[in-house]
């Protein structure tokens, strides 16, 4: 029960902020990399 409706709950989740998380995941890309360049 608490594996499927967790499912569920992260669908719709992901459905509405999929935009957001990949915004953070560039930013987080882009802190990541910088201490390497330097």
């Amino acid at each position: 029960f608490l594996v499927s409706s967790f499912d569920t709950y992260n669908q719709k989740f992901l459905g509405r902020s999929h935009k957001g998380f990949q915004q953070a995941e560039g930013e987080l890309e882009q802190m990541l990399s910088q201490p390497m360049e330097n």
